[in-house]
């Protein structure tokens, strides 16, 4: 089993109120650049950009580390 990397979860979990946004704007209505409704979602972003960045940081050391390890290894 093919395990999903660290890199897209941080990646998706950074970006998920944009998608959010868009999508409860779909049934809302109005616009998501507004601070009301669908708009309010896009203030997780404070939390979820640094956590995700921190996720994806992870992730690329992890990958280098296992990069470095095989080519130790042959």
């Amino acid at each position: 089993m093919r395990r999903l990397p660290l890199i897209r979860i941080g990646l998706a979990f950074a970006l998920s109120p944009l998608l959010i946004a868009f999508i409860a704007s779909l049934f809302q209505g109005g616009s998501i650049w507004n601070e009301t409704g669908a708009g309010a979602s896009l203030w997780y972003f404070f939390f979820t950009l640094p956590v995700g960045f921190l996720i994806i940081l992870i992730g690329l050391i992890a990958l280098i580390i296992r990069r470095v390890r095989k080519r130790d290894i042959t």
